[in-house]
């Protein structure tokens, strides 16, 4: 099947993914869950080794054969941007293809509460977004980005890996490096760029120490950053960014977060109640003083009840957003029993649902 027609395919079921891997039809992600494209044969390993070549120019065959593993994004005028991933695996490659859409969304479409873009008009500071792989996390980021390009004057530099949402200059100056492209690592685009006097910094991932360190670095300079990290919610973000710090520097790892950090938005995408639609859950972590003294006490389960009585102060449970999804109809009690990271909490709520006594 010829890259085109499986852009295609994908695009007119709204697909978020393409998947293809040896000895199986090409399987593309609709609404959460994997389907064959209809009419596909099995890809072969000389089926999928001249896709791979199809996608890659020279250079990136050449680091696919030496590392095993390949990301990078690209183009189709009349299709739109997506993002790649190549893998080796048992001698051949596996392939994974992320459709991009090419606008940006809104605030107002995403679902979010307008505190979460007022958190990155304080101008300064550390703001976490986190979720697993498909929660909607780059999208949220891109988001917050637009929102400050449309509304202040500000030179914003993002170091993405890869590019996902292409940003035309409004309000502000974007500027875009791509890793592999325009820069080698996270790590170093970040660095550089020190030089080049930005006002706001987003960062794709700050899953490893030195890219945290320098994060958290930029943010006390008095400088805005938005960060991406793999993480299921707003404690396990703060449990990650402490637990990769080097044994020496943990406390002033604790210090430094305590700080600087504006908040955490943690996310997903969980199944809507009919079929067609994704709703998006989060969970939002404000810093006040219950939250730095417990990340300096190193108290961070703690901080699993401070969401939830820091409801008035605007602070959002996910087992709570999770529920709230599922008394206005949204999604089923099976998607909510699935996706509960507390499932005690969940039955007790549906208890006091049953009794009306939730609000």
């Amino acid at each position: 099947m010829r890259r085109e027609d499986l852009i295609k395919a994908a695009i007119e079921l709204n697909a978020s993914d393409i998947h293809i891997a040896p000895y199986a039809r090409p399987m593309l992600r609709v609404n959460g869950m994997l389907q064959a494209i209809e009419g596909s044969e099995l890809s072969s390993n000389e089926v999928i080794a001249e896709t791979v070549k199809a996608l890659c120019d020279d250079v990136q065959l050449k680091k696919l054969e030496m590392t095993g593993e390949l990301n990078f994004s690209f183009s189709v005028t009349e299709f739109g941007r997506f993002r790649v991933n190549i893998v080796k695996q048992r001698g051949t490659y596996s392939i994974s293809i992320r459709i991009l859409k090419l606008v940006v969304p809104s605030k107002e479409s995403l679902g979010l509460p307008d505190s979460v873009f007022e958190l990155a008009e304080q101008g300064r500071g550390l703001l976490l977004v986190s979720g697993a792989s498909g929660s909607g996390r780059s999208t949220t980021m891109a988001a917050i980005v637009q929102h400050l390009n449309d509304h202040h004057k500000l030179n914003i530099i993002t170091v993405e890996s890869p590019i996902e949402y292409l940003f035309k200059h409004g309000q502000s100056i974007v500027l875009q490096r791509d890793v592999g492209t325009d820069t080698e690592s996270i790590y170093e685009g970040v660095r550089s760029i020190m030089r080049h006097d930005p006002d706001v910094v987003m960062i794709s991932d700050i899953g490893e120490d030195n890219i945290a360190e320098l994060a958290l670095q930029i943010a006390e300079s008095g400088k805005l950053v938005i960060a991406g990290l793999s993480s299921i919610n707003a404690v396990t973000s703060i449990e990650s960014l402490i637990a990769m710090s080097k044994q020496e520097r943990i406390a002033n790892r604790k210090l430094k977060l305590s700080h600087n950090l504006l908040g955490v938005i943690s996310q997903l995408l969980v199944p809507g109640k009919f079929e067609g639609g994704r709703v998006l859950v989060y969970e939002l972590l404000l810093p006040n003083a219950a939250t730095r003294t417990h990340i300096m006490a190193d108290a961070l389960q703690e901080l699993r009840n401070t969401l939830i009585v820091g409801k008035k102060q605007g602070m959002v449970n996910l087992d709570t957003n999770l529920f709230e999804k599922y008394i206005a109809g949204d999604i089923t009690q099976e998607t909510l029993h699935k996706y509960a990271q507390d499932i005690d909490y969940i039955k007790r709520m549906e208890k006091l649902a049953l009794k009306g006594d939730f609000a």
